[in-house]
Formats: C-alpha cells, structure tokens, sequence
C-alpha cells in the first residue's frame, strides 16, 4: 500500500478555493508604478544639495488638505528633466476617489519649485506624467509701460512761446475715439486726430463764427494754426503738461491737463 492519503473530492474543491481567495487577497497584490519626469521652464542648473520630491495624492475631499498615498525623491540631475518613479500598492486605490501627483524642489528648507496645477492620474488609468514645475514665489512679469494717454481735457498755455489771456485760455478735449473739441476762447470747434507713437495730426477744425475782440481772434487763429501745423508732440505725465510741435519739431503750443 501506498503512504499517501488520498484527497476527496470536498477536500480538492476546497484547496482551490482556498487558492483563488489567496491570489485574489489585496494583501497579496503587487505594487504599481507611475512613471515620468520633473521640469521646469527657467534655464538654470539645481544647486548640488537640491531635492526632488513626487507625491501621489488623495485630492478627494475639496476644499480639505491632501492625503498623500505614496512619495518618491529621485535623484535630481543638475538639469531637467527629472526622470521619477513613484511606487503605490493598488490596495490603498479606490474607485470612487480623486488622485493627483505634486511635486516640488527645494534646497534645504527653501522651497525652489512646485506643482502649481492639477495632475490628475489613475482616474483614467493613466500612468506616465510629465509634470511642470513653477518657480516658488516668482513675483509678475511687470507689463511694459504705456503710452501716456492723451484723452482728456487740455488747457493752452502759452502759444509760440506767449502767453495766453488767463480770461479766456482755449481749451482742447480729446475724447477717447480721437474726436476732438474744445473752445478758442471765443468760438467752438471740433476736428479728429491721428497719433501713431509720438506723431501727432488734426484735420482741419470747423468752427462757430462768432465774434470776439480783436486780441481774443488773435489768439483764436494762432491756436488753430498750431493745430494745423502739429506733427509730434512730447507728455510729460509728472507735470500733466502736453506740448505741440511741428514737423522740425519746433514747439508750437503748451498745453496743460484741465
């Protein structure tokens, strides 16, 4: 006889079930990678005591602090991109949650980069992500200066150099849409302009046909014909004072803002 004991039928289905529980126990699952690379955008080389540091995160609950799933610090390179490998165990992943990745680099207790949008992952099974870093605390690319505006209302100060009446100075309005109108300081006028960087131009001023004393109409049609002949112009915005000139670049009229 035989020493083995035979195995009955009860006893054979009940070692395969045995089996099919433990290669289906999430104890027993092997561990998941996520793969990719760390980059930032600026042209400059990480100092030798830099670290990099991936992180997969539970992004679940807004408005709450994360929960971090699984971490990875690659060795950095003194240049990008930062190749990583970030291990989790699919036993810590739920279906009917959020997950993401960050990362930063800093220098010691400096932070030098950091993750400033979201990665989602693993929601769609996705699991290479490359990932942009954003310089820490970079402050705003300031905007270039503009143009001192010209729109507003302008009041004459001297005209080839004399002094206007201080009883009825002409006044200039220019409007936002380049119309200009305004008062000689005996009749009313209008006229456009052009202006291209510090070239300057007025059509021809239609006016009222008014009557003045004979000083006033003087200072009427020298200021006209300033306007006629301005081709450039110079703004100071710390005076507020506008000056005419023409296409010598001869000052024609002073202007202050009203």
């Amino acid at each position: 006889m035989s020493g083995k004991t035979p195995i009955s039928r009860r006893g054979f289905a009940s070692l395969l079930g045995l089996s099919a529980v433990l290669v289906a126990s999430p104890s027993l699952a092997a561990p998941a990678s996520i793969r990719g690379t760390v980059s930032y955008r600026e042209r400059m080389a990480l100092p030798p005591s830099a670290t990099v540091t991936v992180q997969l995160i539970d992004v679940s609950r807004a408005g709450a602090s994360f929960s971090i799933i699984a971490e990875t610090t690659p060795l950095p390179g003194r240049n990008v991109p930062i190749p990583y490998v970030i291990r989790y165990n699919d036993r810590d992943i739920r279906s009917n949650r959020r997950y993401a990745l960050r990362a930063e680099i800093r220098d010691g207790r400096r932070l030098l980069f950091t993750t400033t949008q979201n990665y989602p992952i693993l929601n769609n099974r996705r699991e290479t992500t490359d990932l942009m870093l954003e310089r820490a605390g970079a402050a705003p690319r300031p905007e270039p200066d503009r143009e001192p505006s010209l729109v507003g209302s302008w009041v004459v100060v001297d005209i080839a150099g004399e002094r206007v009446t201080d009883r009825k100075p002409p006044v200039l309005q220019i409007g936002p849409d380049n119309r200009v109108s305004g008062n000689t300081g005996c009749n009313g006028f209008g006229a456009e302009l052009r202006v291209n960087r510090r070239e300057i131009d007025f059509s021809r001023a239609i006016s009222t046909q008014m009557a003045c004393e004979p000083p006033i109409m003087r200072q009427e049609r020298a200021f006209l014909s300033a306007l006629e002949q301005a081709r450039g112009y110079d703004l100071s915005p710390r005076s507020n004072q506008l000056e005419l000139r023409d296409r010598r670049g001869r000052p024609l009229m002073r202007l202050r803002r009203a």
